[in-house]
């Protein structure tokens, strides 16, 4: 075979050859590229990065890097505002304490004061039955007296002006002595007998009723004594039964009550009356003769016991 056809023969071949290494260099150049590609590829990542969703300690997740910045502006105020109202509140409630404390006193003050009131009234009213009691009694008594006069023929209880007279030397401090008719009246003024605002007998002015006693026990011991108590106008009424009646019919009871115990007369000689303020002696518009009225009057009738 001669040369010329040698070449034809290879001509082909060495061409096919060439194609053959074009390729398997293109192909080299796109696997370096790709391997270079790789060794430069950076993996997708969030805006932020986020903290574990649990740590060593359990805790709740939390922000870090800007998105922490951005969540600590986003809670100071808020924070701030609550710890305000905390405040607020604190103060608030520390005020509604001291308030609540205040009217907590001041209904025990209230509570004090009208359980003292309310048992003033039971013994006012106690005192009251022991006065009309006595008056019942009395007026049966009188009733009784006048149904056997009548009995024995007609004969009346007449007046003794011998009482009346007997009143020239009897000196009481603080009383007024005064004649009434057949009667002689001692007059003591409720003020100064009382504890103002009481039913309690003043111990600075107890000398007085002292002398009364004598005074009745030395001249009028036989004699019916009443012991009337008289008011002024300005008592109100309590359950339809005005005070004032209460008031006269307490305080002529405490009256009687320390004649018996210590001035030593006999209860039987004494008898309570409480006119309240139907028997004025002054004019009740005044605060002078309101005064005036409040009194205590020992009526010593010629009747004996």
């Amino acid at each position: 075979m001669n040369t010329n056809t040698t070449k034809k023969v290879l001509r082909p071949v060495t061409t096919h050859i060439a194609s053959i290494v074009h390729i398997g260099w293109a192909l080299s150049l796109c696997w370096v590229a790709s391997l270079g590609c790789n060794r430069n590829y950076i993996p997708p990542q969030y805006p932020y990065p986020v903290a574990p969703t649990t740590n060593t300690f359990g805790t709740s997740p939390t922000l870090t890097g800007p998105a922490s910045v951005f969540a600590q502006q986003q809670t100071t105020p808020q924070l701030v505002e609550a710890k305000q109202r905390l405040q607020d509140l604190d103060a608030s409630n520390r005020q509604l304490t001291s308030q609540l404390a205040q009217a907590q006193q001041q209904a025990q003050a209230y509570r004090d004061q009208l359980d003292l009131l309310s048992k003033q009234l039971q013994d006012t009213t106690s005192q009251l039955r022991q006065v009309q009691l006595a008056s019942e009694q009395w007026a049966s008594q009188a009733r009784g007296m006048q149904a056997s006069v009548t009995a024995r023929g007609g004969a009346r209880l007449t007046a003794n002006n011998s009482v009346a007279m007997n009143t020239s030397g009897i000196q009481i401090t603080g009383a007024a002595i005064i004649p009434d008719g057949d009667l002689i009246r001692i007059r003591l003024s409720s003020d100064q007998t009382f504890v103002p605002g009481t039913l309690e007998l003043n111990p600075t002015n107890i000398y007085a009723l002292d002398q009364v006693a004598a005074t009745i026990v030395s001249r009028f011991g036989r004699q019916r004594i009443a012991v009337e108590g008289h008011t002024d106008n300005s008592a109100t009424a309590l359950n339809g039964t005005p005070v004032a009646y209460q008031v006269a019919g307490a305080q002529a009871q405490a009256v009687l009550d320390y004649l018996v115990r210590r001035g030593g007369l006999p209860p039987q000689q004494l008898f309570v009356v409480a006119h309240g303020p139907n028997h004025p002696i002054a004019d009740n518009q005044l605060p002078a003769g309101q005064a005036a009225n409040r009194r205590i009057e020992l009526v010593i009738y010629p009747e004996t016991y």
